[in-house]
C-alpha cells in the first residue's frame, strides 16, 4: 500500500491576524518617516549653519526697507564700498597735487569721515533709502529712465559723443530784478546796527575754500568720474609781483612750434576705457557693472525729478526778513530771552551769545528768507510773526533759536535764492516720498558696514604734524 503524502494545508488568516499585520506595517512606515524626517532636519541644520557662516545667506538679509522694496546686505555693502572708492580717489587726486597743503583741512576732514566707517555707512544707507523712495515716486508719476539713456549718460561722462558734441538745450531762466522796497520807520529802527568792539585778529586767517569731494577718479586717472563730474577749477594762489630786469638783447628768440595732432576718440577707445573703469571698481569696491548702471539710472531719476520739482518753484515767493540768536541749550535760550525781554540790546546779545558765527557779529541778520530754507520749525515761527515781533524759544535744526521779524512780503528771488528754493523743494519731495512709502532701518546694518577700501598709507595725513605720508 502506497504511503500517503502529507501536505501542509495553510491555515485560514483571521481578521485578527490581518489587523495585527496592518498595524505592524503602519508602525514600520511611521518609524521610517520619522527617521527620514530627522535626517532631513539634521541636514537642513547643517546647510543653514554653513550658509550662516558664509556670505550666501548673509548677503540676502535685509538692512532696510522702503515700502515693499528691500535693501539687502549685499546691495548696502557694495554701495558703501563704491562711495568710499569715489571719495578716496578724489582725496588722492588732491593729496598728490601741487595744492595739497592748500586743501589740507578739507583732506583731513575727509580722512576722518572715512575712518568713522560706521557713521559713513549710516549716512550711505540713509542716502539709499531716499533714493529708493524717490525712484518709487518717479515711477508712480510715470517718469522712466531707459537703458539707452543710461548708456548715453555713461558715454557723456567719458566724453564720448558718437553723434557729435551735444548743444545744451536747457535755457537759463531770465530773472527781472525789482527795486528793494523802502524800509518803514520801524524796519529802519530795528535794523540799525549797534557796533560792538572787536579784537583785531592775531592768527593767520583760515582758508575757507571748499572742494567737491563726491567725484570719482578711476585708477587710470581718467578725467571724468561716472555719475559726478570731476573738479574743473584750479585754485588761484596769490604771489608777489616780480619786476623783470630787461637784458641787453630784448628781442624774442624764435622757437619751433609743434602743432599737436588730435587723436580720434573711437568707439573702441571708449569701450576700452569703460572696461578698465568697470574692472577697477569691481576689484577695489566689489561694485559690479550692473550695480554701476543702476547707480547711473538712479542719478538720471534724480535729475528728472529735480527738473520736475523745480518747475513748481515760483520765482516770486512769500518771504520774511529775519534775524536770530541761536544757542545750544534751552537754559541758554531762556537766559537770552530774559535779557531781550528786559530791553537788552539785540546786537550786543547776538554777539555775546549766538553760536551762528556767520551772523553773530551782524545782529544775527539772515536777510530775506524763503520757506524751506531753514526747516519747518523755523518757518512756523518766523512766518507767523508780525514785523518787529520776537518769537519765544524755538527748537530748530540749528539749536534753540529766538527769531525776530524785520519784514514780510512777496519778493522776487535772486538766481541764488531761486536755486536754494529749488534745492529745498527737492529735499522736501524726498522727505515726503519717504513718509508716503514708509521706511525702516534694521539694526543688522551696523554689523555689516565695510571699512574698505582705505586711503593708501602714503597719502594719509598725520593729524599731529599735518604731514602727508609716513
Amino acid at each position: 500500500m502506497a504511503k500517503e503524502i502529507e501536505t501542509n494545508t495553510p491555515k485560514p488568516v483571521t481578521k485578527k491576524h490581518l489587523a495585527k499585520m496592518e498595524k505592524e506595517q503602519r508602525q514600520k512606515k511611521i518609524l521610517l518617516i520619522g527617521i527620514i524626517s530627522v535626517v532631513v532636519v539634521i541636514v537642513g541644520l547643517i546647510v543653514v549653519g554653513v550658509l550662516s557662516n558664509s556670505n550666501v545667506f548673509k548677503n540676502g538679509r535685509t538692512v532696510a526697507k522702503v515700502g515693499d522694496e528691500k535693501i539687502t546686505v549685499e546691495q548696502f555693502s557694495h554701495r558703501v564700498g563704491y562711495d568710499r572708492y569715489q571719495l578716496i580717489n578724489t582725496y588722492v587726486q588732491y593729496a598728490s597735487s601741487y595744492f595739497a597743503s592748500f586743501f589740507q583741512d578739507q583732506l583731513l576732514q575727509v580722512q576722518n569721515e572715512l575712518d568713522d566707517y560706521i557713521q559713513f555707512g549710516s549716512d550711505t544707507l540713509d542716502t539709499m533709502i531716499g533714493e529708493r523712495a524717490l525712484v518709487q515716486k518717479a515711477k508712480q508719476m510715470g517718469i522712466t529712465v531707459t537703458d539707452e539713456e543710461v548708456e548715453t549718460e555713461i558715454q557723456s561722462n567719458l566724453a564720448y559723443y558718437p553723434n557729435g558734441t551735444p548743444t545744451p538745450t536747457e535755457a537759463t531762466p531770465t530773472i527781472t530784478y525789482y527795486p528793494t522796497s523802502t524800509l518803514s520807520d520801524l524796519q529802519a529802527t530795528l535794523s540799525a546796527h549797534t557796533a560792538t568792539p572787536t579784537v583785531p585778529p592775531t592768527e593767520t586767517p583760515v582758508v575757507t575754500a571748499t572742494i567737491d569731494l563726491t567725484a570719482e577718479a578711476n585708477a587710470q586717472a581718467t578725467s571724468t568720474a561716472l555719475g559726478t563730474p570731476a573738479p574743473t577749477e584750479t585754485p588761484v594762489i596769490a604771489t608777489e609781483a616780480v619786476t623783470e630786469v630787461p637784458t641787453e638783447n630784448t628781442a624774442p628768440t624764435e622757437t619751433a612750434t609743434i602743432t599737436p595732432t588730435a587723436t580720434v576718440y573711437t568707439e573702441q577707445g571708449y569701450k576700452d576705457m569703460y572696461s578698465t573703469i568697470v574692472a577697477n571698481i569691481s576689484t577695489q569696491a566689489s561694485f559690479s557693472e550692473s550695480e554701476l548702471r543702476e547707480y547711473v539710472r538712479t542719478v538720471l531719476y534724480e535729475r528728472k525729478i529735480f527738473a520736475e520739482v523745480s518747475k513748481n518753484v515760483a520765482p516770486e515767493q512769500d518771504m520774511v526778513w529775519a534775524r536770530h540768536i541761536v544757542v545750544a541749550t534751552q537754559e541758554q535760550a531762556d537766559e537770552v530771552a530774559g535779557i531781550l525781554s528786559k530791553g537788552g540790546d539785540w546786537s550786543a546779545t547776538a554777539a555775546q551769545y549766538s553760536t551762528d558765527t556767520n551772523t553773530n557779529t551782524t545782529d544775527g541778520n539772515l536777510g530775506w528768507v524763503a520757506k524751506g530754507t531753514y526747516g519747518t520749525a523755523f518757518d512756523d515761527a518766523a512766518f507767523a510773526l508780525e514785523i518787529g515781533a520776537t518769537s519765544g524759544v524755538v527748537k530748530t535744526d540749528a539749536g534753540y533759536e529766538i527769531i525776530q521779524s524785520l519784514g514780510h512780503e512777496v519778493r522776487q528771488l535772486s538766481a541764488d535764492e531761486l536755486s536754494a528754493a529749488q534745492t529745498a523743494a527737492y529735499r522736501q519731495f524726498i522727505t515726503d516720498a519717504k513718509t508716503e512709502f514708509g521706511f525702516k532701518k534694521y539694526d543688522l546694518w551696523a554689523s555689516v558696514v565695510p571699512s574698505t577700501p582705505e586711503i593708501p598709507s602714503n597719502y594719509r595725513i598725520d593729524a599731529s604734524t599735518g604731514t602727508i605720508g609716513q
